[in-house]
């Protein structure tokens, strides 16, 4: 049995031959040995080379007004997918443009549902909001079948097996309400105000318990939706399961926020600390022009450290947390990305994109993504030409389940 222990440090263990699988052990699959072998994820791709794509891509999404995108993601997702190697062999992304659009124009629609009633009323608003959150476990099950059975690795496609909607509704449907009522919330105050409703502070009120509701809890629905992805991948007849306390989630989110409080705190004591002389330099000649050159490099700084920082600090520690805990007796992942570098490579990468005015911009994409996938390796306690003639043998087994993947849709998730 996979171990309990949430420690963030420690991945999941692979089960000792004879112990319980997650999901069984499928027929036909050897059964683990005491040995684990280590196979490293590669990314062999070039910002040159991606950035001739990006232009490309950039310049026919303009020129089409947008129409264009569906296509611009398939070129750049074969671009990662097919520079991405595990054991010499890379990923494929199969889909086509025509296939993605199905779900880029399901997404327009659904954003310009709830923008058009929300621009109407507050209460026509809320009723999208409900009528969104109800279509929305569909078209994450949709999204994730669809780009799971159009990727494929060794030959294998590669399947998301949530049979059961009713875990999406559990998971994604209180969430996509949280995320949609303070907003709902706000178009209500803005209404009573111009309509200076007397109970307008029983409304502010509604309104920021709904903003801080989501605050709280969304670590806790992060988890669950992540817990109910990585717990349904599948490649052949092997499945995955995601074993994380929801602690741990609320560890990282919390320490992120501790990270942008002290950035926030070291940047105000700055600030206070040179408000007096910068008042005084005021009643001097030049003096204005002085303390604004102070002063408005410092806010721009702070805006900068403030936007990468805890990102790229969340950023790495959820890698590491997600993939470390994905597996199952057979194989799991392991993820070390480095914290501190890659927050190096954040500041690097947001410098560089500034003073060339945005063309290192795909760049710094790869740098990025060559670094978060080069941290990640995959632990087997099966050879994996073994595992893959086996796991090849069995996977007519999901015939069923692959021709209904191929009719789902990607809306970007």
């Amino acid at each position: 049995m996979i171990s309990n222990n949430s420690s963030l440090s420690n991945p999941i263990p692979l089960e000792k031959a004879g112990a319980t699988a997650i999901a069984g052990t499928p027929r036909g699959i050897p059964e683990p040995s005491d040995r684990i072998e280590s196979t490293p994820v590669e990314f062999s791709g070039l910002g040159s080379e991606y950035f001739r794509i990006w232009i490309v891509n950039l310049l026919l999404i303009m020129v089409t007004f947008g129409i264009y995108y569906p296509w611009a993601k398939v070129r750049k997702l074969k671009y990662f997918y097919n520079n991405t190697r595990i054991d010499d062999h890379a990923l494929e992304f199969h889909a086509t443009g025509l296939m993605l659009l199905r779900g880029y124009v399901l997404g327009i629609i659904l954003f310009s549902i709830f923008s058009t009633a929300i621009e109407f009323s507050a209460l026509s608003g809320l009723i999208a909001s409900v009528i969104l959150a109800a279509v929305s476990p569909v078209v994450f099950r949709g999204a994730q079948r669809f780009r799971m059975a159009n990727t494929s690795w060794r030959g294998m496609r590669m399947r998301f097996v949530l049979k059961d909607l009713s875990e999406a509704y559990k998971c994604v449907m209180p969430a996509a309400l949280l995320f949609l009522l303070p907003t709902v919330m706000s178009v209500f105050v803005a209404e009573q105000v111009l309509a200076k409703n007397q109970e307008i502070k029983l409304l502010i009120g509604l309104a920021i318990a709904s903003s801080l509701t989501f605050f709280v809890t969304f670590p806790y629905f992060f988890w669950r939706i992540k817990r109910l992805q990585h717990s349904h991948f599948a490649w052949g007849p092997l499945k995955t399961e995601y074993r994380s306390e929801v602690g741990d989630t609320y560890k990282i989110f919390a320490w992120t926020l501790v990270v942008a409080m002290l950035i926030a705190v070291a940047f105000a004591v700055i600030v206070f600390a040179l408000i007096p002389n910068s008042a005084g330099s005021i009643r001097k000649p030049g003096g204005v022009i002085a303390a604004f050159s102070l002063l408005v490099p410092l806010f721009f700084l702070f805006a900068i450290t403030i936007n990468i920082l805890p990102r790229a600090y969340l950023t790495a520690k959820m890698q590491n947390l997600l993939w470390s805990r994905t597996g199952n007796r057979h194989f799991r992942f392991k993820s070390e990305l480095a914290t501190g570098k890659f927050i190096v490579l954040q500041f690097k990468n947001y410098f560089l994109i500034l003073i060339t005015l945005g063309l290192y911009w795909p760049f710094a994409v790869v740098a990025t993504q060559r670094m978060k996938l080069e941290a990640i390796s995959l632990k087997t306690r099966v050879a994996l030409d073994k595992l893959t003639d086996a796991a090849r043998a069995r996977e007519n087994d999901a015939a069923g389940d692959m021709a209904a993947d191929i009719f789902g849709f990607d809306v970007g998730m």
